[in-house]
This record gives structure tokens, C-alpha cells and sequence, in this order.
């Protein structure tokens, strides 16, 4: 049995799912950020798994979804690197909200997301070196090579596009885990990506892994492929990304 919780962390509305009875107690903490379009609630299933493994799962709702729901600029791709952005710029305030009640056990971060919520993984691996494992499902640690592609589709569909965009997002280039990925340092990352995937390139997460993983600061890096899978996550990869956080964070 599992518990869930809703409240505000200052202004981010999050979902906190932890074993019944354990709510004061401190616990390996996940936090796993949700996807494009998506909200908290879309992910509980994957945090109940987490929690029965007796991990604490905090689910936050992303600048501009959920309960901070907005809607979206017409310029192509501005709300979602919004949403990204706001996401890392949130994560110490979670981090830092727990650890100040003592309730990390043994310092153990872990993080994880789908589609937006794996490429603000990827991100947040570029920047806080106390996170101890990660998953980055169905999203790309090629930041700028996502923007690049997007901005490419908006010119092919002859959408409106600032001629400074890229200077608009340059934040994206600090936070490019494709450009810096000595940065995973021997830290468990868990990539999956279904090969059929029509929003996020498969090749774009698989050439980054074939590009490392022979690298000895990616010793720890595993790569599911996800044959014929599309942009979806089905309940047999729920219990693989529960099983993954369990084995590193127990």
C-alpha cells in the first residue's frame, strides 16, 4: 500500500507517493518529471511502483501543465523549453524541501521523467552532481539537437520563427548533456527508447549512447531499446524503471 499526498512546495504543485506509514521517515527520494502536455497525475502509476519499493516519489506539475496550466505561444517549441527550464530551475527548492526535514536517507537522489520530463533528467545530470541515478525515458540528451530539429520543422511548415530564437533558449547549451557527457561521471543512468518514436528521434538517444558508452565515466549507463515501441510508456517498462531506482538507491 502506498500513500498520497497533495500540497505546494512554495508554488509548485507536486504529488509526494510513499509507502503507507512512512511519510515521516526518511527515504531514498525520486523525483520524476512528467511529459509534454502532461500533468503529476499522469504519473502516478509509475510512482506508485517506485513507492512499493519503499522509495519516496515526488511528482511535480511543470511551469505551464497541470494545475499551473497556460496556454501555449505560438512561436514553436518557446512554452515547452519554457517548461523545461522552469523545471530545473525548481528542482533544489524540491531537493532542498526534504532535505531540510532530514527525510533524504543516506544523501540518495534519484531522478527520472518521460519525453520532456527525460530531457530535463538529462539536463539536471549536467548541473547537480548529488543526484546518484537517473532514468531518461523516451526523451533525448541532445538538447540542441532537438531545438535545431524543431526550429527546422517550424521553417518547413512556414510557421513564424524569431530570427534570435537560439539566442532566446542559448540557456539550452549550459544545460546540453550530448556536449559535456563526462558530466554523468560514473553515475547510473537508465536510457529507454522505442525505435517507431514519431516526437523524439530514437537515434537521437541511441548515437549518444553508442557514441560513450565505452567511456569509462559512462561504466554505469544502460540502454533499452524499445523495438517497434512508439512515444508510450507500457506497465512492463513501469517495473523496469522501479526495479532500476530500487537496485541503486536501496
Amino acid at each position: 500500500m502506498v500513500k498520497i499526498n497533495q500540497y505546494l512546495i512554495q508554488d509548485v504543485p507536486v504529488l509526494e507517493v510513499v509507502p503507507d506509514g512512512a511519510f515521516h521517515k526518511p527515504l531514498p527520494l525520486v523525483i520524476f518529471y512528467h511529459g509534454w502536455r502532461s500533468d503529476k497525475e499522469l504519473v502516478l502509476t509509475q510512482a506508485r511502483k517506485l513507492a512499493q519499493k519503499n522509495i519516496r516519489v515526488i511528482l511535480p506539475d511543470a511551469m505551464n501543465h497541470g494545475e499551473r496550466h497556460m496556454d501555449i505561444s505560438s512561436i514553436p517549441s518557446f512554452t515547452f523549453w519554457n517548461s523545461i527550464q522552469g523545471n530545473l530551475a525548481e528542482f533544489a527548492l524540491i531537493r532542498d524541501y526534504f532535505a531540510d526535514k532530514n527525510l533524504i536517507k543516506d544523501h540518495k537522489i534519484g531522478v527520472g521523467g518521460y519525453s520532456m520530463g527525460g530531457m530535463t533528467t538529462g539536463a539536471l545530470l549536467t548541473a547537480h552532481p548529488e543526484i546518484s541515478v537517473a532514468a531518461i525515458i523516451m526523451g533525448t540528451p541532445d538538447l540542441k539537437g532537438y531545438a535545431r530539429l524543431v526550429r527546422q520543422d517550424a521553417k518547413k511548415r512556414k510557421l513564424y520563427l524569431p530570427t534570435d530564437l537560439e539566442s532566446l533558449t542559448s540557456w539550452i547549451e549550459n544545460y546540453d548533456l550530448n556536449s559535456q557527457p563526462e558530466k554523468i561521471a560514473h553515475r547510473p543512468v537508465l536510457f529507454w527508447h522505442g525505435t517507431d518514436d514519431s516526437r523524439i528521434p530514437y537515434r537521437m538517444s541511441k548515437d549518444f549512447f553508442d557514441r560513450i558508452h565505452q567511456e569509462d565515466y559512462a561504466d554505469q549507463v544502460a540502454f533499452i531499446t524499445g523495438y517497434k515501441a512508439g512515444h508510450l510508456v507500457e506497465i512492463r517498462l513501469m517495473d523496469k524503471v522501479a526495479n532500476f531506482f530500487e537496485y541503486y538507491l536501496e
